[in-house]
Parts: structure tokens; C-alpha cells; sequence
């Protein structure tokens, strides 16, 4: 009797630990799968960051680095795994590499930092950091993370607003000048016009009196120059044939050129010649006569202008070159050739090219300064939307030509 009770104890004592046992087992796989899930989980998301992100252990190793880092700095992450941050970005990246060994140092966290990096390819690009140290339980450091951005569309958006507000308040200003001093300058040239032609004159007074109203017609222009810069009109952009607007143009610089006694040859071109664009033929135009009429007194009215009008690479794009073969753009000039109130030639306002670049901009285009190999310089206007005649035009293409 006590033998089979002594044996049912012992049958039910090694159920239950069996019993435990299993419930143990699953409690173990359960949390290695938990774990499991979660390690992919953060696998994914480190993977599907739009910032790239780069994880250095205490000694600077490179513990991981997601396809956002790899794309910004243009390294692969296999070749530079649990290599130090040292050595793999020696060359280039040392703002980079600095923020890291910053807070390595225990200095603290970074939060923002804007550095300039040096890819592999030549190309320069700025980059906001922020770097974070990592600690153990115990708070003991063991690490760092960088998290980063590739700055140059914001940069860009940046400028492209501090142009935009310069331009509203010199525009503003010049529109007030403009009238202030028209209304006066015309009761001037209107008074000495009369006098002129009321007196008798000898040769020196005679002189004088050319000399005023040149001079007085000269400082209209320019005034016409400033009010032109100040109204800015919005782009009214209509589907127009290319060539028909080219020969125009060209027409208009060759009688320009006749007028001035020049020797110019004048060349134009258009390829595909049943090209269609979305423009505003009357800026555009306007565009065009101003880069000519620079292009022509850099030449001192000798020497050859090519005005062509091509499709680009993709063919979403016309590209309207102007060229010409004068002395070219001086280098230190480049940065601020299209700022307000900026001029290399004599006489100048400095405010064509930057009506230029307002226009081409307010058709979502933009303008090139490219230098060609047997010297001058060339300008080359890039404006989008592209159809030709034989290509139907798509609705939403014509519905902004309706706009």
C-alpha cells in the first residue's frame, strides 16, 4: 500500500517537473522568437530611415552603417564594417569624423552640426549631424550614433528664398526711385527740347545741348531698366513653335547689329524644327534680346553669335543656347552674375541678368553659364515640358498652358 502510494507521489512529482520543464522550454523559445521579431523589426527600420545613421563602439569601430549613410557618403558598408572611423573616413569626411570623436571624448551629445563632406566622386555636399552617445546599464559609455542628412535641396530652397525676398525689396525700391525721378527727368528733356529748338545755337552750344538730351536718354533707359525689374509680371505660358520664335529673335538682333554698324555673323538653330514649348513668348523673348545685346557689347559688335534651341539628354527639356565669342566671364565674376545691381561693362545697371533669372525661374526652368572650348562664354536657358508637333499633348500639359 505504501509502495504504490510512494510511487504515484513520485509519478505525480515527475509530472509536474516535466510539466515545468516544458512550460520553461516554451517560455525560453517564446522570448528567443520575441527577441527574434524585434531584431528584425529594428533591422527594417534602420534599413528604411531616409537619414542615414552610422554606429561606432567605444573605440571608433564602425558597428553598423544603413543604405541611407552608404547612399549620402558613398561608401558600402561591407567594405568598412569594424573598420576604425579613422581610417575609412580619413579623406574628405573629417568634419564628419570629428562630431563622432567629439562625443566618443565625452563631451556630450551633438544635436545639430552642419559639415562639409568630400565624397569619393568629387563632389562637395553639406550635412547636418547629430550624434548621440550610447550607454550601458550602468552608464558607462559604449558608444556613439550618428544620424544625418544630406543639406543640399534645403540649402538650395534656402537661397532660392533669400533671392526671392532680395529681390521683392530691391524691386520694391526701384519701382519708388524710378517714379520719383522719371516724372522730373521728362519735364527736363522736355524743357531743353524746347529751348533747343527755339535758339539759335553755334557749334559748342549746339554740342551741349545733344550732349544733355543723350544723357538724359541714356539715365530713361536705365530707369526703364529698374522698372522693368520692379513689375514683375507672372509667366502666362503657351504652347509656341520654337523655330518661328528663334528666327524672330534672330531678326531682331541682326537689325540691332545693322544699326550699331557691326560685323556680327549671326547664327540660329533648331532641332527637332517642329518643336513645341510651354513659354511665354513675350519674357522669353525678352530673355533671349538681353543675353544677345550682352553677348554682342562683350564682342564690341565682332565676331560670331550661335543661338540654338535643342532637346536635352531626356528629352523633357529644351535647352536654348546662346554663345558667342567675346573674352568670356571673368572666374571671381561667376558667383554674383546674376545678383542685383551686378555689372562688368560700363554703363550697366547690373539688373538684366537678374531679370533673366527671375523670368526663366517663373518658368520652373533654370540658366547655365557654360564656357565653350574655343573661348566666349555661353548662356543657356533650360526650360521644361517639352512636346513636338507629331506628340499629342498630354491634358495636364495643356491645362497648365491654359493657366
Amino acid at each position: 500500500m505504501f509502495t504504490v502510494i510512494a510511487c504515484t507521489i513520485c509519478l505525480a512529482a515527475v509530472s509536474a517537473m516535466a510539466f515545468f520543464w516544458r512550460q520553461e522550454c516554451l517560455a525560453r523559445q517564446s522570448a528567443t522568437n520575441r527577441a527574434d521579431l524585434l531584431s528584425i523589426d529594428l533591422h527594417n527600420i534602420l534599413d528604411n530611415l531616409s537619414s542615414g545613421l552610422v554606429i561606432v563602439d567605444r573605440q571608433g569601430i564602425i558597428q553598423r552603417m544603413n543604405p541611407a549613410a552608404e547612399c549620402i557618403l558613398l561608401v558600402d558598408e561591407a567594405d568598412i564594417l569594424y573598420q576604425p572611423i579613422t581610417d575609412v573616413f580619413d579623406h574628405g569626411l573629417h568634419g564628419f569624423t570629428s562630431a563622432l570623436a567629439q562625443v566618443l571624448g565625452g563631451s556630450g551629445p551633438i544635436l545639430r552640426r552642419e559639415v562639409s563632406v568630400e565624397r569619393e566622386d568629387g563632389q562637395c555636399m553639406a550635412v547636418g549631424v547629430s550624434v548621440n552617445p550610447i550607454r550601458a546599464c550602468d552608464g558607462r559609455l559604449t558608444g556613439a550614433v550618428a544620424i544625418f542628412q544630406d543639406l543640399t535641396e534645403i540649402n538650395e530652397m534656402r537661397a532660392k528664398m533669400r533671392d526671392a525676398d532680395q529681390m521683392a525689396a530691391v524691386g520694391e525700391l526701384s519701382a519708388g526711385i524710378a517714379h520719383e525721378i522719371r516724372n522730373p527727368l521728362g519735364s527736363i528733356r522736355g524743357s531743353v527740347e524746347i529751348l533747343a529748338a527755339d535758339m539759335s545755337l553755334d557749334n559748342e552750344d549746339r554740342k551741349l545741348m545733344d550732349l544733355i538730351l543723350r544723357e538724359s536718354r541714356r539715365v530713361n533707359d536705365i530707369i526703364t531698366d529698374f522698372l522693368s525689374f520692379a513689375r514683375k509680371r507672372p509667366a502666362r505660358p503657351r504652347l509656341s513653335e520654337v523655330k518661328p520664335f528663334l528666327d524672330d529673335v534672330a531678326l531682331q538682333v541682326e537689325m540691332h547689329v545693322r544699326d550699331k554698324s557691326g560685323t556680327v555673323e549671326i547664327r540660329h538653330e533648331v532641332v527637332p524644327d517642329d518643336m513645341l514649348i510651354l513659354m511665354d513668348s513675350e519674357q522669353i523673348q525678352q530673355v533671349m534680346l538681353n543675353l544677345a545685346m550682352n553677348a554682342l557689347e562683350a564682342m564690341q559688335y565682332d565676331g560670331s553669335l550661335t543661338m540654338t534651341a535643342s532637346l536635352d539628354d531626356y528629352n523633357t527639356a529644351c535647352q536654348i543656347a546662346v554663345t558667342d565669342t567675346g573674352p568670356g566671364v571673368a572666374d571671381e565674376d561667376r558667383a554674383d552674375l546674376f545678383k542685383p545691381f551686378f555689372t562688368g561693362r560700363k554703363g550697366g545697371t547690373g539688373l538684366g541678368l537678374s531679370v533673366v533669372k527671375r523670368i526663366v525661374h517663373d518658368h520652373g526652368g533654370h540658366i547655365e553659364l557654360h564656357t565653350p572650348p574655343g573661348g566666349g562664354c555661353s548662356f543657356v536657358v533650360v526650360l521644361p515640358l517639352i512636346r513636338t508637333s507629331a506628340q499629342s499633348v498630354e491634358p495636364e500639359v495643356a491645362c497648365l498652358a491654359n493657366s
